[in-house]
């Protein structure tokens, strides 16, 4: 079989016809490569043409990904500490908004540089703004959006032996980005029949979902921060009484709406014991959507589900090992199964 081409050739022809741009940085960040997708993308960031032999930080006018806040570089950190770098979305004023990720370098244990990949989200921003405005017309009232657009998230990654987080992001519209997507996947599954399932709700459990997480409150923390979560966090209970509070008395939502929000913190051994039957298959739901809308805003993690029935398969690469793999609930008994692929 004749090779199509070859090694060095296919190299960078396969750099060279992506859709990322790609840069190469050695431990000074000075640029060893970039492809063509980078130059089109950074197009009017550039100082002159010629990268070769320059750094970084000079050669690209409006470096996506600069320094902190006492004036450290960056990608100099993570070159330092040999963490990655993830979905940073940068917003310029030429109006294009650009999604990028670092990875450290690192061979035979040697740290020998970074390789940047960036991709232009303009389009897909534009369409989450439109959306955003679309969904804020459905809220009660404009101190609902604005408690909801500044109470921050936190996208974290997960030492399962330590049992601790890195904060890696932060979101300042957290619970509002977590409201819509929660609604977006209970979209999804709402298209696949679950709302046909006996006991769910359509209009209580969007309503639940848009007010579950008014009595949020967030400790301070900072992009780099090694925390226990059960030491720096609130218990979720108690955010989730005062949410309910909120619904009932300042909104006027019906008693099975509160009563969701109220214990959808609570397990199904402690919620079962002050919700009636007929509340459990959307109580199942409910905790659903909201453990995968935490996975996708905070985590990034890519999940799939379908529905079948009242029983939901789900699939989940998350590095949670609870979390790990895929699942299937039955909306009616409750019954967890981990399906071994």
């Amino acid at each position: 079989m004749k090779e199509l081409l070859k090694s060095p050739e296919l190299l960078h022809y396969v750099l060279d016809t992506m859709v990322e741009g790609l840069f190469l940085l050695d431990k000074d960040l000075t640029i060893q490569y970039m492809n063509s997708s980078a130059m089109q993308i950074m197009d009017g960031f550039l100082n002159e043409n010629d990268y070769h032999g320059r750094n970084f930080h000079d050669y690209v006018k409006i470096a996506p990904i600069e320094f902190d806040e006492e004036g450290t570089s960056m990608l100099l950190e993570c070159v330092k500490n040999g963490k990655p770098l993830t979905r940073v979305v940068s917003e310029y004023s030429n109006g294009k908004t650009l999604s990028i990720n670092v990875v450290p370098i690192v061979i035979d244990n040697e740290k020998r540089g970074l390789m940047l990949t960036m991709e232009d989200v303009t389009k897909l921003v534009e369409m989450e703004k439109e959306l955003d405005m679309a969904f804020a017309l459905t809220l009660p009232n404009s101190k609902v959006e604005h408690k909801m657009k500044t109470t921050i998230e936190y996208q974290d990654e997960y030492n399962p032996e330590l049992k601790n987080i890195r904060i890696t992001g932060i979101i300042k519209d957290g619970v509002y980005r977590h409201v819509v997507n929660s609604l977006k996947i209970f979209s999804s599954l709402a298209a696949q029949g679950v709302t046909k399932v006996i006991g769910i709700d359509k209009d209580q459990l969007v309503q639940a979902i848009i007010f579950h997480d008014l009595g949020k409150v967030q400790p301070d923390l900072m992009i780099g921060d090694v925390v226990d979560p059960r030491e720096v966090f609130e218990d979720s209970k108690l955010h989730a009484y005062r949410s309910a509070e909120i619904a009932k008395h300042l909104y006027h939502q019906p008693d099975d709406v509160v009563d969701l929000i109220k214990y959808h913190h609570h397990s199904e051994k402690e919620a079962s014991e002050f919700l009636p039957w007929r509340l459990l298959p959307m109580f199942r739901l409910f905790q659903l959507i909201d453990g995968l809308s935490a996975a996708v805003t905070r985590g990034g993690v890519d999940v799939i589900f379908t529905v079948n029935g009242s029983s939901v398969t789900v699939t989940e690469h998350n590095k949670r090992p609870k979390y790990d793999g895929t699942r299937k609930i039955d909306l009616f008994t409750g019954d967890h199964k981990k399906i071994e692929q």
